[in-house]
């Protein structure tokens, strides 16, 4: 990847910061392996250079990472099975384990809910059993809406306080882009395909 080409892909994460923001996140708190954390450090150093709104991004981070936790919430609320499946198989997580969910709110209580925004398997876990354990619809959005805000804007701001020296860096980074695409690529595919070889071999073995 040249100096050109990284630059092509800054100008194009600067016309859709938004929507790159929003579809990431979303997709982030869902479960799968995703960069979507780097996403939003990106979009706060666009955000830097005074090509986007700080505070627009972080609502539509904070927004999109609250619809996901809410599929989360509400699964086990309406005890629906279909949903639970899909989170087994997005995150290879089982939201069905009560022994370790009951420890969850019996250490930390409702602060599960703010707990679980920053770790994928408290999240998976926990979450779908929140009602069940005395969380109520309000606690649970108004300790989301803290967690999630408080999430989204870590790492954006982070990203708004690198500003401009992430442009120039992008702009000479080269042949080390590349390499931390790849680099970056290779962890996000490997642990999905893992879980798939290893679906595989549980099916195999129980055929």
């Amino acid at each position: 990847m040249t100096g050109a080409t990284a630059r092509l892909i800054w100008d194009w994460l600067g016309a859709h910061t938004y929507a790159v923001v929003f579809v990431g996140t979303l997709i982030d708190a869902s479960g799968i392996p995703f960069p979507g954390r780097l996403l939003l450090v990106a979009a706060g150093a666009v955000a830097g250079t005074g090509g986007r709104s700080l505070v627009a991004i972080i609502m539509l981070g904070t927004v999109a990472a609250m619809l996901m936790d809410h599929v989360w919430y509400l699964a086990g609320v309406w005890n629906s099975e279909r949903l639970l499946r899909l989170c087994r198989r997005l995150t290879g997580w089982s939201p069905g384990d009560s022994e370790p969910a009951r420890e969850y709110f019996e250490r930390y209580g409702a602060a599960t809910i703010v707990l679980g925004r920053f770790f994928t398997s408290v999240r998976a876990l926990a979450w779908p059993v929140a009602a069940a354990h005395g969380v109520g619809y309000l606690t649970f959005l108004l300790l989301d809406l803290v967690a999630a805000g408080l999430w989204t804007s870590l790492w954006v701001v982070l990203g708004w306080w690198v500003g401009e020296r992430w442009q120039g860096a992008v702009e000479t980074a080269g042949v080390w882009v590349a390499v931390a695409g790849v680099i970056l690529l290779v962890v996000t595919v490997a642990p999905m395909a893992l879980r798939l070889y290893r679906r595989r071999l549980i099916r195999a073995g129980r055929a």
